[in-house]
C-alpha cells in the first residue's frame, strides 16, 4: 500500500469513527468526489460501499447515513429557526370588571 492510500485510508477511516460516534443513525456509506474514487479504486472499506459521488469536493469524503441524507440538514435549520406563528392579540376590557364597583 502506497503513503497516498494509507493516508487516505486513515483520513477516512477516522471520518467514520467520527461519524459513528456523534450520529445516532450509523454510517452506510462513504462518498467520494468521482476523480478521488478513481484514484483510489476502492469499492468497500469496513463492510461499508465506497461511492462516487459528484456532489463531494476533491479530497473531501462524506460519511452518508439515512439522517443525514443531502439537504436534510437545510431542511432541519429551516424548520427550527422559523419563526413561531404569530399570536393572537391578548383582549382586555376598556372598563370596569364585572365584580369591581363603578364609582
Amino acid at each position: 500500500m502506497s503513503e497516498f492510500e494509507s493516508k487516505n485510508l486513515a483520513a477516512i477511516r477516522k471520518a467514520v469513527d467520527a461519524h459513528n460516534a456523534e450520529c445516532p443513525v450509523p454510517a452506510n456509506a462513504i462518498l467520494l468526489n468521482p476523480v478521488d474514487h478513481e484514484l483510489m479504486g476502492w469499492d468497500e472499506l469496513w463492510g461499508l460501499p465506497v461511492l462516487a459521488d459528484d456532489r463531494v469536493p476533491t479530497k473531501r469524503v462524506r460519511i452518508d447515513c439515512d439522517g443525514s441524507a443531502y439537504g436534510i440538514e437545510d431542511e432541519v435549520a429551516e424548520a427550527v429557526f422559523q419563526q413561531a406563528p404569530a399570536q393572537l392579540p391578548m383582549v382586555l376590557p376598556a372598563g370596569p370588571r364585572e365584580d369591581e364597583p363603578n364609582f
